[in-house]
C-alpha cells in the first residue's frame, strides 16, 4: 500500500467569500474562465515521491486545461460554479467540478453556504493571491491532497455547509463548517463521520492577513491493523502586504496534522508537519514579478527518512492584460536515498474577457 501520487492538479480550513467571475452578460449573471497550456520537463530519481516508472526517469509533459466559471446573483442569494476540463487526468478524471455552491446572505453579519467550494486550508499559496500561482504545485500541496485513508487523492475542495460571520467595517471574520471529508476516508467510516472545523482571520490595516484554521475529521486515517483513527489539523498562515507599495509580498504557513496511528502498510508514519515560506517581488509592476518559495514536509514523525525540502524560483509575467506567461525551476531534496527530483515548467494562460 502507498499514498496516491499526484503529478498535476488544480485547487487549496475556512471558506472564501463568494466573488462572481468574468463579465456580466445579463442582469445578475456573469461568465468567465480561462484556458492554459503547460510544458513540463525534469528528472526524478528512482525513489522519488512522484516517480512513475520505478527507476530513474526523465520526463516531458504538455498538459492543458480549460475552466468555465459562472455565477448568478439575485437579491440575497449567489450561485457560483466552476468546471475544469483537462487533457490529463486530475484526481482520476479529466473533468473536475471545482465549485458549485449557493450563498445566502441572511443578514449584514451572517452568510450561509451550501455545496462544493474551494477552501483556504492551504489558501495563501495561490488562493488569496491568484496572480501568484506557481506553475507546478508545491511539495506541501502534493502532501495535502493525499488521502490519509490510502484511498484516491482528494482535491482542495469541500462538500458541505458553512457559516461566514463578518462585522461591517471590522477586520475580523469567523467561519464554521461541516464537511464530508477533510483528510481522508479510512476503512469502517460511517455516514455520520463528518469533518468539522473553524477558521478565524484577522486583517490588520497596512500589514496583511492572518488566519488560524482548525479541523477534526473522525475515522479518517488508516492504522497498521487496517482500521481507522481520528485526525486533528491546525493551520496558521499569513499574507504580508506591508511592503507591497515597494513591490514586495511575503507569505508563510505552518500546518500540523495529529494522527499518531497513521500507517502505510506496517510502517507507522504518525503525525506530520508542513511549513512553507515565499517572497514575491514585482520588478516591473503590473508586468512581471519573481517568486522564491521554500517548503518543508515531514510526512510522519514516527517514520525515518521521509522528509522533503523543496526550493523553487518562478518568474511571472503579463504580456497582455488577459494573458499570463509564467516559468519556474524547482528542486525536491528528499532525505531518502536516491529520491530527489528537479525540473522546469512553463505555462501560458489566457483569461476570458
Amino acid at each position: 500500500m502507498s499514498f496516491q501520487r499526484v503529478v498535476i492538479g488544480v485547487g487549496a480550513l475556512g471558506l472564501a467569500a463568494a466573488s462572481l467571475p468574468g463579465v456580466e452578460l445579463v442582469d445578475g449573471f456573469t461568465l468567465g474562465g480561462y484556458g492554459e497550456a503547460f510544458a513540463q520537463a525534469g528528472h526524478r530519481d528512482q525513489g522519488s515521491w512522484r516517480n512513475e516508472s520505478g527507476g530513474d526517469e526523465w520526463y516531458m509533459h504538455f498538459p492543458s486545461d480549460a475552466a468555465i466559471k459562472f455565477g448568478y446573483h439575485v437579491d440575497e442569494f449567489t450561485l457560483r460554479a466552476d468546471l475544469i476540463a483537462s487533457s490529463q487526468p486530475q484526481f482520476g478524471n479529466t473533468t473536475l467540478l471545482e465549485q458549485a455552491f449557493v450563498d445566502w446572505r441572511s443578514s449584514s453579519v451572517l452568510t450561509m453556504r451550501a455545496g462544493r467550494f474551494q477552501t483556504t486550508w492551504l489558501g495563501w499559496e495561490g488562493f488569496h493571491t491568484p496572480e501568484l500561482w506557481r506553475v507546478n504545485h508545491s511539495a506541501a500541496w502534493d502532501w495535502n491532497v493525499q488521502n490519509h485513508g490510502l484511498g484516491p487523492a482528494r482535491p482542495f475542495v469541500t462538500d458541505g455547509i458553512g457559516a461566514l460571520l463578518t462585522a461591517p467595517d471590522a477586520p475580523f471574520t469567523a467561519q464554521f463548517f461541516i464537511a464530508d471529508d477533510l483528510l481522508g476516508d479510512a476503512p469502517g467510516q460511517k455516514p455520520s463521520d463528518k469533518a468539522v472545523g473553524a477558521s478565524f482571520a484577522y486583517k490588520p490595516k497596512g500589514i496583511g492577513r492572518l488566519e488560524l484554521g482548525l479541523g477534526f475529521d473522525p475515522n479518517s486515517s488508516i492504522t497498521a491493523n487496517g482500521k481507522g483513527s481520528n485526525s486533528f489539523a491546525i493551520d496558521l498562515n499569513a499574507d504580508i502586504t506591508a511592503m507591497q507599495t515597494k513591490g514586495w509580498f511575503f507569505a508563510g504557513e505552518l500546518q500540523i496534522h495529529r494522527h499518531p496511528k497513521l500507517a502505510v502498510g506496517t510502517q507507522v508514519y504518525g503525525n506530520d508537519l508542513i511549513a512553507l515560506a515565499m517572497a514575491n517581488y514585482a520588478f516591473l509592476p503590473g508586468k512581471a514579478s519573481a517568486t522564491v518559495m521554500i517548503d518543508f514536509v515531514e510526512r510522519g514523525f514516527s517514520a525515518s527518512r521521509n522528509e522533503v525540502m523543496e526550493y523553487a524560483v518562478a518568474v511571472l509575467t503579463r504580456p497582455h492584460r488577459q494573458v499570463l506567461l509564467n516559468g519556474e525551476v524547482f528542486y525536491w531534496d528528499e532525505t531518502a536515498r536516491d529520491s530527489d527530483s528537479v525540473g522546469v515548467a512553463a505555462v501560458v494562460l489566457v483569461n476570458f474577457p
